[in-house]
């Protein structure tokens, strides 16, 4: 169904209410990014492998090992993590977290209902409009914009207006019928698949951490492999095979369940030529 050009009294009506909300939006900001860095954080304690970013754990002769190291996830998911954090809850209520507990929404500046595309496009420009850092050159649209419009908005036709604003049913977006219970399911599942991950997947990946970090047992190994896990409650131990310059080793391997994260508390390797 056609929908009819607003008047352009009716576009400048809600520029002036998008320049209206310019702090609250701010505020929204904010929130999202405190928001995502707990969620961040969440996913790279749990899903992440510790990777040495900078220094050598190997220590030089008769001097000692200094490093920095990371835990986290491969960019790409984290990425698609961000994109997702946005882009879900805007396509079913036209706001982020942060705009929810704000009062605001997305609309479309020309009166036109906001599409699924709109959200997608407004979401994958954030890239840019993050830049330099600290949402310069998002920041500095919106302020010089007399419709509010990040880079994203300016491409995807929308801007961010209080939501008692929006009047009419295709204002904003709205969830379809029965989306609010599904998104609830997928969020319990996915906190449930986490928390089983912590426990029984997480002990591998601290094993590889170790690895990476050269704490395993010995600092040249060149490979290992890790056998089927024995579970005790908090305790499990992992037949271990290791290589180091043309030798095989053969020990194991156990860790305890902190109440918080898994640790190493027990090792042995024997290596034979």
């Amino acid at each position: 169904m056609a929908v009819a050009a607003w008047p352009q009294s009716a576009v400048t009506e809600r520029a002036t209410q998008a320049r209206q909300v310019r702090w609250r939006r701010v505020l929204a900001l904010v929130l999202d990014l405190v928001a995502f860095y707990f969620v961040n954080l969440a996913i790279n304690n749990v899903y992440g492998v510790t990777q040495v970013t900078s220094g050598s754990p190997i220590p030089d002769e008769g001097g000692a090992a200094s490093f920095a190291s990371a835990t986290a996830v491969a960019w790409p998911w984290l990425v698609l993590l961000w994109m997702a954090y946005y882009i879900v809850p805007e396509s079913l209520f036209g706001a982020s977290l942060g705009k929810l507990l704000t009062g605001l929404c997305v609309v479309r500046l020309d009166g036109r209902p906001v599409g699924l595309g709109s959200i997608v496009i407004r979401n994958v420009l954030r890239y840019v409009d993050v830049l330099p850092g600290l949402y310069l050159i998002g920041g500095v649209l919106v302020l010089l914009t007399g419709s509010s419009q990040r880079l994203g908005d300016l491409v995807a036709g929308t801007t961010v207006i209080d939501r008692a604003h929006a009047f009419g049913p295709d204002a904003t977006r709205h969830p379809a019928r029965g989306a609010r219970r599904v998104l609830g399911l997928a969020l319990v599942a996915a906190l449930l698949v986490t928390i089983a991950f912590d426990y029984f997947g997480r002990p591998a990946l601290v094993v590889e951490g170790l690895y990476k970090e050269h704490q395993l047992l010995q600092p040249d190994l060149s490979s290992y492999q890790l056998g089927a896990p024995q579970w005790a409650l908090g305790r499990v131990t992992y037949p271990l095979t290791a290589y180091r310059e043309g030798q095989t080793c053969t020990g194991s391997i156990s860790l305890n369940w902190s109440g918080f994260e898994w640790e190493m508390s027990d090792a042995q390797l024997l290596c034979k030529p």
